[in-house]
């Protein structure tokens, strides 16, 4: 009867141990298959994207004859290009511009970074007038060449410039000396430069120097009639304000002042009889 129940509890137990073992043999296929499903489809991707590739190397065009002979740029190379051309005409235009600065000046002093803007201000604030000799013109101007560095700073270099182009479009017409536009364009790293459109754009920049010179000096000359102008109305303007004062102090007497000056006059009358 012993033997019965042990054979019985053996049998059972080599069936859970045999349950055990199938279930954890099918988990790990299950997985397994699923983990080489999963390396194939990467697999199969990879090699999609790697032929994909190879066809559109293929399909690419090789550099053409008139690549090779310069007859197409790189946008790089067409836009460092174009900036260089741009940059040989506004060099151009400033070395026309500062030639006729420094001819009618003299001498340019150096340009000073000064942190204070007052004195940029108070600088400005001094508007040259039609009286002025050269010589407080060119002072004037050398003092606005000074501040050009800290008005760059501060942000008013367009109005250092304008009121620089004015001064000096002045000694222009005070002065007899003549303006050489050969001395605007002496650089020689852009006139003899080996790109000829740099060449072209630098003598196109001294053209247009020219041509900013004559409205500065077409300026000054509209804005000394204006404030001729100007001062001869505000000199009217003062003439019949003084009248009108003066016939106001006149018509405008005390009584009792009124009356001994009648007396006075009546006495003077009886002296005069």
């Amino acid at each position: 009867m012993k033997n019965i129940e042990r054979s019985n509890a053996a049998v059972v137990g080599l069936v859970l141990i045999a349950a055990v073992v199938l279930v954890a043999l099918f988990r790990f296929l299950v997985v397994g298959g699923l983990v080489v499903l999963g390396l194939a489809l990467i697999g199969a991707l990879v090699w999609v994207n790697i032929d994909a590739s190879r066809s559109q190397a293929c399909t690419v065009p090789g550099p053409t004859l008139d690549d090779a002979a310069g007859g197409h740029q790189p946008d790089d190379g067409r836009q460092t290009g174009q900036r260089a051309v741009e940059r040989a005409r506004e060099i151009g235009a400033s070395n026309m511009r500062t030639a006729w600065i420094s001819w009618y000046l003299k001498s340019l002093p150096d340009q000073e970074s000064i942190r204070d803007p007052r004195l940029l201000t108070g600088t400005l604030a001094v508007v040259p007038q039609a009286d002025w000799d050269v010589d407080r013109l060119r002072q004037h101007g050398r003092a606005l060449w000074t501040l050009r560095a800290s008005a760059r700073v501060h942000g008013l270099l367009g109005h250092v410039d304008a009121r620089l182009d004015r001064v000096v479009a002045m000694l222009s017409d005070r002065t007899d000396d003549e303006f050489d536009t050969s001395l605007g364009q002496v650089n020689d790293q852009y006139l003899y430069h080996p790109d000829r459109q740099v060449r072209t754009a630098y003598l196109e920049g001294g053209s247009l120097g020219v041509e900013a010179i004559m409205d500065a000096v077409t300026a000054a000359r509209t804005q000394a009639r204006e404030d001729a102008a100007t001062k001869a109305a505000a000199d009217s303007l003062a003439r019949q304000r003084n009248a009108a004062l003066r016939a106001l102090r006149e018509t405008y007497r005390p009584t009792e002042g009124r009356d001994a000056h009648a007396a006075w006059d009546e006495q003077a009358k009886r002296l005069d009889q």
